[in-house]
């Protein structure tokens, strides 16, 4: 009861509780993400910033080894040289793998006064050593460095400026993170208490409400089922609530005991129905064969049989046959026997063993196949006594001079099907619910059994049979059965 009552008074809360925690964990994720993206960018200004110095110092050895190889140019010292050149190169192209569109035309510039002052230094190289302080100062001040470094110190202070608004802008950001997550916890705190206070006092006006209606089941209880005693407004409304449990199970037992006894009723009715069919489907025919034969055994005036009256024995002896196999097939399920057959043909001895009943009414029954065989795997018997048993309930249902329509095709989805249609006066909608249902009959003789075994075979075979009624009138039967691998016909 307290759960019911906690639900149905601050689920809004708990929404309100949830959308905060979403905030929240939305916020740190956001915050999370924009501190790595600095920290990235700051880390990738910092590189480039230590390319653009690394740069400068391979230019300044370059410069000092080259004025020492100037002074003594012995083929290590201008192996020296060449080594910081090529270090200087790649100092260079580091710088360059990694710069930005604001300092690419920097980047020309540094290049253009590189090459010229490799160009300057190959060029003027001595071709001797040179031995005074006053030669080698005029040689060194003929290859100046200076318009190289500026360039290369204004790439540096920009990588350096960046870097700086990174970490700035990163202060900021945090700043602001904290700021938000405060806020949001504050609000939390505050919907927290909010959220207690609202639902305690939701819970005990809910709870008086629901004693009130407590009270009032146990007053109704206490007309319908039978005394109850009510406790005082002080009790508690658990304990309250547990009473008319209580007393709503016994109820609910009571109601299960007498739903059980209808159920044998309805049992015993249709047992009694069903014996009553059963003894009409045997009495009738015993009761010509016991005619014949009492003439046949008479003292006087003896009444030969004859083949006539022997085929009429014979016709009555295979009606009563029908009836007790109606009634095995309806106790037991015999097990299947499935072989590949063609429908078609299946539908065609059918035919042929309802066209004599239907000639007697008469009825006409049309009969429209399909042009390319409809391979089933089925039991031969079990599915000539499903489709023979509803051509006869089609031509029973059908008045003299109308019509039985048998329609064999294959269905868009590629499953073979049978309709049995008739021109009778339909399905009946207070019989449509129980047409299928064991003992359930319109006939005045019938046992309520042939339907129900139909099913039965149809759902055996993996298929369905349904019922419905013809919008111009009559009833219509569909038999769909799952395709089969291949025919023996």
């Amino acid at each position: 009861m307290s759960q019911f009552l906690f639900a149905r008074s601050s689920w809004p809360f708990v929404a309100l509780g949830g959308l905060l925690a979403a905030a929240c964990l939305a916020s740190t994720w956001y915050i999370n993400r924009l501190q790595g993206d600095l920290a990235r960018a700051v880390r990738h200004d910092a590189a480039r910033m230590e390319a653009a110095d690394e740069f400068q110092v391979q230019l300044r050895h370059l410069r000092f080894h080259s004025v020492v190889c100037a002074a003594d140019p012995t083929g290590a010292r201008r192996e020296v040289v060449r080594r910081d050149t090529a270090q200087a190169d790649a100092a260079l192209a580091a710088i360059r793998a990694d710069i930005t569109a604001e300092d690419a035309g920097l980047l020309a510039v540094i290049e253009a006064d590189y090459a010229t002052y490799k160009q300057q230094l190959g060029s003027g190289a001595p071709a001797g050593p040179i031995t005074t302080l006053t030669e080698l100062v005029r040689w060194s001040d003929a290859h100046p460095m200076r318009d190289l470094l500026q360039p290369c110190r204004e790439l540096s202070d920009r990588q350096r400026a960046r870097m700086d608004a990174g970490l700035t802008r990163s202060e900021a950001d945090t700043a602001w993170a904290g700021r938000v997550l405060l806020a949001l916890g504050s609000a939390g705190a505050f919907g927290g208490l909010v959220t207690g206070y609202a639902t305690a006092r939701g819970q005990r006006r809910r709870a008086a409400q629901l004693s009130v209606r407590v009270r009032a089941v146990q007053s109704q209880l206490d007309q319908e089922v039978g005394a109850l005693s009510v406790d005082p407004p002080t009790a508690d409304l658990g304990e309250q609530f547990d009473r008319v449990v209580e007393r709503v199970t016994e109820v609910c037992r009571r109601l299960q005991d007498q739903e059980r006894d209808l159920l044998r009723a309805e049992q015993l009715a249709a047992v009694g129905r069903l014996a009553a069919g059963v003894a009409h489907e045997v009495r009738n025919p015993l009761t010509g064969i016991k005619l014949l034969v009492e003439g046949a055994l008479r003292p006087a005036n003896r009444a030969a049989l004859t083949d006539e009256d022997l085929d009429l024995i014979r016709q009555e002896i295979v009606r009563m046959e029908r009836t007790v196999q109606g009634l095995l097939d309806f106790a037991r399920t015999p097990p299947l026997e499935c072989r590949p057959h063609d429908l078609r043909a299946l539908v065609s001895e059918a035919v042929n063993r309802a066209r004599a009943r239907a000639e007697r009414k008469p009825v006409a029954v049309k009969v429209e196949r399909a042009a390319t065989p409809l391979a089933v795997s089925a039991d031969r018997d079990q599915m000539l006594s499903l489709l023979t048993n509803l051509l006869f309930n089609a031509v029973d249902a059908t008045p003299a001079g109308g019509s039985v329509s048998v329609r064999v095709e294959c269905a868009p989805d590629g499953a073979p099907t049978v309709t049995v249609s008739d021109s009778g006066p339909g399905i009946a909608p207070e019989t449509m619910g129980k047409l299928f249902t064991p003992f359930a009959t319109t006939k005045p003789t019938g046992t309520g059994l042939g339907l129900t075994v139909a099913r039965r075979i149809a759902r055996d075979h993996g298929g369905a049979l349904t019922a419905t009624n013809r919008p111009e009138g009559g009833a219509m039967f569909a038999l769909t059965l799952p395709k089969g691998a291949g025919s023996d016909e």
